[in-house]
């Protein structure tokens, strides 16, 4: 599929360079951006690891200004890639006092939240972080559900999240096979069911970029250019960049 009439905005990326397990440096991070931009992406929302424990200086004022360098340093380089801040914040148990104490990473300084979630079992204090998200009128976005190790109680617990109104993120990768069985599962079925809001790469590294590339032609190829026009293309423009 050629992409390029589409321009696409990825809204999930480890662009940032030396910050977290994405890019290691800025050259690390023009090769990638010249790839995209090849394959007709205009821009990525940088979303680096939000996770005090392990990332402690991936704040939100951090973050804003990691991304006005990188990209000063592509208009530099002559490449004309537009970057946003954002973040990919771990959910845990304490968060909702994080938040409170230090803000909520938002995608773009939209409304939007990108939030990821990792563990054998679905924890008690997860619905009511999303419960204060949109109480406080902020759009949780759950990034690759897909891939999440609770497989007999995903479908149920997705369908909950998103009758809540809280938006699912897939990711192009799964359907490759290479995030396992019950990732290219379950990123098919919630694709039949209507359930993703966006697409996105969730790149890290310039050598992880073939294979999520090789996810959205195989995603292209099941259910179609329109679908990816609509859930990587119009879906970011519609929820993170709406006037």
């Amino acid at each position: 599929m050629d992409a390029t009439p589409f321009q696409p905005i990825d809204i999930h990326s480890h662009l940032l360079y030396g910050i977290d397990d994405g890019c290691g440096d800025i050259h690390e991070s023009i090769e990638c951006v010249t790839r995209l931009k090849s394959l007709g992406y205009v821009g990525t929302v940088c979303t680096p690891h939000i996770w005090p424990e392990l990332y402690p200086l991936n704040t939100i004022e951090h973050v804003r200004g990691w991304t006005a360098q990188l990209q000063k340093e592509l208009s530099d380089a002559g490449i004309d890639y537009k970057v946003w801040p954002g973040g990919e914040v771990r959910l845990h148990a304490k968060l909702i006092d994080q938040c409170k104490a230090m803000g909520v990473p938002t995608l773009a300084d939209s409304r939007c939240v990108l939030v990821d979630v990792w563990f054998d079992k679905w924890p008690k204090w997860v619905l009511p972080i999303f419960e204060f998200l949109l109480k406080e009128n902020y759009q949780p976005i759950l990034a690759h559900p897909e891939r999440m190790n609770i497989p007999k109680e995903l479908p149920k617990r997705m369908e909950d999240l998103t009758k809540m109104g809280v938006l699912l993120q897939g990711n192009f990768r799964s359907f490759t096979g290479e995030e396992g069985y019950h990732a290219d599962r379950y990123v098919r079925q919630f694709m039949d069911e209507g359930r993703y809001s966006f697409l996105a790469l969730d790149m890290h590294r310039p050598e992880t970029l073939d294979a999520r590339l090789d996810g959205i032609q195989l995603m292209a190829a099941a259910y179609g250019d329109g679908r990816f026009k609509e859930l990587a293309c119009d879906a970011p423009r519609k929820w993170v960049f709406a006037d």
